[in-house]
Protein backbone atom coordinates (compact mmCIF):
# COMPACT_ATOMS: atom_id res chain seq x y z
CA UNK A 1 0.00 0.00 0.00
CA UNK A 2 1.31 3.44 -0.97
CA UNK A 3 0.04 6.57 0.76
CA UNK A 4 0.66 10.25 0.04
CA UNK A 5 -0.03 12.93 2.66
CA UNK A 6 -0.37 16.43 1.19
CA UNK A 7 -0.96 19.45 3.42
CA UNK A 8 0.61 22.90 3.31
CA UNK A 9 1.43 22.64 7.03
CA UNK A 10 4.52 20.44 7.49
CA UNK A 11 3.63 19.57 11.10
CA UNK A 12 0.28 18.11 9.92
CA UNK A 13 2.11 16.07 7.27
CA UNK A 14 4.51 14.70 9.90
CA UNK A 15 1.72 13.96 12.41
CA UNK A 16 -0.35 12.12 9.81
CA UNK A 17 2.63 10.12 8.57
CA UNK A 18 3.41 9.09 12.14
CA UNK A 19 -0.21 8.00 12.74
CA UNK A 20 -0.27 6.06 9.47
CA UNK A 21 3.04 4.33 10.22
CA UNK A 22 1.41 2.92 13.37
CA UNK A 23 -1.91 2.03 11.72
CA UNK A 24 -0.46 0.52 8.54
CA UNK A 25 3.21 -0.26 9.29
CA UNK A 26 3.79 -2.05 5.98
CA UNK A 27 2.65 0.94 3.91
CA UNK A 28 5.00 3.23 2.06
CA UNK A 29 4.08 6.69 3.30
CA UNK A 30 5.32 9.88 1.64
CA UNK A 31 4.44 13.43 2.62
CA UNK A 32 4.74 16.91 1.16
CA UNK A 33 3.80 20.40 2.23
CA UNK A 34 4.50 21.82 -1.24
CA UNK A 35 1.44 21.65 -3.54
CA UNK A 36 3.66 21.78 -6.64
CA UNK A 37 5.22 18.42 -5.64
CA UNK A 38 1.93 16.50 -5.42
CA UNK A 39 1.43 15.58 -9.10
CA UNK A 40 5.14 14.76 -9.75
CA UNK A 41 5.17 12.54 -6.63
CA UNK A 42 1.97 10.87 -7.78
CA UNK A 43 3.39 10.28 -11.26
CA UNK A 44 6.45 8.70 -9.70
CA UNK A 45 4.76 6.42 -7.14
CA UNK A 46 1.09 5.97 -8.17
CA UNK A 47 -0.23 6.09 -4.61
CA UNK A 48 -3.25 3.99 -3.61
CA UNK A 49 -4.44 6.59 -1.09
CA UNK A 50 -3.94 10.36 -1.00
CA UNK A 51 -4.70 12.35 2.15
CA UNK A 52 -5.33 15.79 0.65
CA UNK A 53 -5.70 19.18 2.30
CA UNK A 54 -8.15 21.45 0.47
CA UNK A 55 -7.03 25.03 1.23
CA UNK A 56 -3.44 25.41 -0.01
CA UNK A 57 -1.50 28.46 -1.28
CA UNK A 58 -2.22 29.16 -4.94
CA UNK A 59 -4.44 26.11 -5.43
CA UNK A 60 -6.89 23.81 -3.72
CA UNK A 61 -6.79 20.10 -3.08
CA UNK A 62 -9.98 19.38 -4.99
CA UNK A 63 -8.52 20.60 -8.29
CA UNK A 64 -5.33 18.60 -7.63
CA UNK A 65 -7.44 15.54 -6.77
CA UNK A 66 -9.24 15.86 -10.12
CA UNK A 67 -5.86 15.74 -11.89
CA UNK A 68 -4.84 12.68 -9.87
CA UNK A 69 -8.11 10.93 -10.74
CA UNK A 70 -7.54 11.66 -14.43
CA UNK A 71 -4.20 9.84 -14.12
CA UNK A 72 -5.49 6.96 -11.94
CA UNK A 73 -9.27 6.86 -11.41
CA UNK A 74 -9.08 4.15 -8.72
CA UNK A 75 -7.08 6.34 -6.33
CA UNK A 76 -8.68 6.81 -2.91
CA UNK A 77 -8.82 10.51 -2.07
CA UNK A 78 -9.29 11.32 1.62
CA UNK A 79 -9.76 15.04 2.16
CA UNK A 80 -8.50 16.63 5.36
CA UNK A 81 -9.61 20.20 5.96
CA UNK A 82 -10.67 22.77 8.49
CA UNK A 83 -13.39 23.98 6.12
CA UNK A 84 -16.51 21.77 6.22
CA UNK A 85 -18.15 23.95 3.53
CA UNK A 86 -16.12 22.01 0.93
CA UNK A 87 -17.80 18.68 1.73
CA UNK A 88 -20.28 18.69 -1.16
CA UNK A 89 -17.67 19.79 -3.68
CA UNK A 90 -15.26 17.13 -2.37
CA UNK A 91 -17.80 14.33 -2.76
CA UNK A 92 -18.28 15.31 -6.40
CA UNK A 93 -14.81 13.81 -6.90
CA UNK A 94 -16.06 10.51 -5.38
CA UNK A 95 -13.86 10.93 -2.33
CA UNK A 96 -13.33 7.98 0.01
CA UNK A 97 -13.66 10.26 3.05
CA UNK A 98 -13.91 13.87 4.18
CA UNK A 99 -12.16 14.45 7.51
CA UNK A 100 -12.52 17.72 9.36
CA UNK A 101 -9.45 18.95 11.25
CA UNK A 102 -8.29 18.20 13.86
CA UNK A 103 -8.08 14.63 12.58
CA UNK A 104 -8.13 11.85 15.18
CA UNK A 105 -6.75 8.31 14.99
CA UNK A 106 -10.31 6.94 15.04
CA UNK A 107 -11.22 9.09 12.02
CA UNK A 108 -8.19 7.84 10.07
CA UNK A 109 -8.93 4.20 10.98
CA UNK A 110 -12.55 4.59 9.88
CA UNK A 111 -11.50 6.20 6.58
CA UNK A 112 -9.00 3.40 5.86
CA UNK A 113 -11.61 0.76 6.73
CA UNK A 114 -14.14 2.23 4.28
CA UNK A 115 -12.10 3.04 1.20
CA UNK A 116 -14.08 3.50 -2.00
CA UNK A 117 -11.50 1.32 -3.77
CA UNK A 118 -10.12 -1.26 -1.29
CA UNK A 119 -6.36 -1.69 -1.47
CA UNK A 120 -4.82 -5.14 -1.46
CA UNK A 121 -1.63 -5.89 0.45
CA UNK A 122 -0.57 -8.03 -2.52
CA UNK A 123 2.07 -5.83 -4.07
CA UNK A 124 4.26 -6.81 -7.00
CA UNK A 125 7.09 -7.38 -4.51
CA UNK A 126 4.98 -9.78 -2.40
CA UNK A 127 3.96 -11.75 -5.48
CA UNK A 128 7.56 -11.86 -6.68
CA UNK A 129 8.77 -13.14 -3.29
CA UNK A 130 5.98 -15.74 -3.20
CA UNK A 131 7.07 -17.23 -6.51
CA UNK A 132 10.81 -16.75 -6.09
CA UNK A 133 11.26 -20.32 -4.82
CA UNK A 134 9.61 -21.78 -7.91
CA UNK A 135 11.67 -19.55 -10.15
CA UNK A 136 14.93 -20.66 -8.49
CA UNK A 137 14.04 -24.34 -8.81
CA UNK A 138 12.97 -23.92 -12.43
CA UNK A 139 16.17 -22.07 -13.36
CA UNK A 140 18.28 -24.78 -11.70
CA UNK A 141 16.49 -27.56 -13.56
CA UNK A 142 16.97 -25.74 -16.86
CA UNK A 143 20.64 -25.00 -16.13
CA UNK A 144 21.46 -28.60 -15.12
CA UNK A 145 19.51 -30.01 -18.08
CA UNK A 146 21.40 -27.77 -20.50
CA UNK A 147 24.74 -28.65 -18.86
CA UNK A 148 23.94 -32.33 -19.56
CA UNK A 149 23.10 -31.49 -23.18
CA UNK A 150 19.62 -32.84 -22.63
CA UNK A 151 16.52 -31.45 -24.33
CA UNK A 152 13.28 -30.81 -22.47
CA UNK A 153 11.73 -33.70 -24.35
CA UNK A 154 14.51 -36.06 -23.26
CA UNK A 155 14.07 -35.04 -19.63
CA UNK A 156 10.30 -35.43 -19.93
CA UNK A 157 10.76 -38.93 -21.41
CA UNK A 158 13.20 -39.94 -18.65
CA UNK A 159 10.72 -38.77 -16.00
CA UNK A 160 7.71 -40.19 -17.89
CA UNK A 161 5.97 -36.82 -17.81
CA UNK A 162 4.53 -34.56 -20.49
CA UNK A 163 6.85 -32.06 -22.21
CA UNK A 164 4.58 -29.24 -21.01
CA UNK A 165 5.25 -30.27 -17.41
CA UNK A 166 9.00 -29.75 -17.79
CA UNK A 167 8.33 -26.44 -19.56
CA UNK A 168 6.09 -25.29 -16.67
CA UNK A 169 8.76 -26.19 -14.10
CA UNK A 170 11.44 -24.27 -15.97
CA UNK A 171 9.19 -21.24 -16.49
CA UNK A 172 8.24 -21.24 -12.77
CA UNK A 173 4.57 -21.84 -13.48
CA UNK A 174 4.73 -24.97 -11.32
CA UNK A 175 7.20 -26.80 -9.09
CA UNK A 176 7.91 -30.53 -9.02
CA UNK A 177 7.07 -32.37 -5.81
CA UNK A 178 9.98 -33.62 -3.66
CA UNK A 179 10.09 -37.22 -4.98
CA UNK A 180 10.06 -35.92 -8.58
CA UNK A 181 12.72 -33.34 -7.74
CA UNK A 182 14.92 -36.14 -6.29
CA UNK A 183 14.45 -38.11 -9.50
CA UNK A 184 15.38 -35.02 -11.58
CA UNK A 185 18.58 -34.64 -9.53
CA UNK A 186 19.40 -38.30 -10.15
CA UNK A 187 18.77 -38.09 -13.91
CA UNK A 188 20.79 -34.87 -14.23
CA UNK A 189 23.67 -36.29 -12.18
CA UNK A 190 23.29 -33.92 -9.25
CA UNK A 191 23.58 -34.96 -5.64
CA UNK A 192 20.58 -34.88 -3.32
CA UNK A 193 22.59 -32.52 -1.10
CA UNK A 194 21.69 -29.81 -3.64
CA UNK A 195 18.08 -29.60 -2.43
Amino acid sequence: MKILVADDHQFIVEDLKEELSELVPDAMCVGTSDPSEIIPLFDQHRFDIVFMDIEMPGTNGISIAKKILEIAPMTNIIYITGYPDYAFQAYQTYASAFLEKPVSTAMIEDALAHLRHPVSNLTDEVIEQEYAGQAVIGKKIQKWREERGMSRQELANALKVDLRTVYRWECAERSPDIPTYMKILQILGKSSEMI
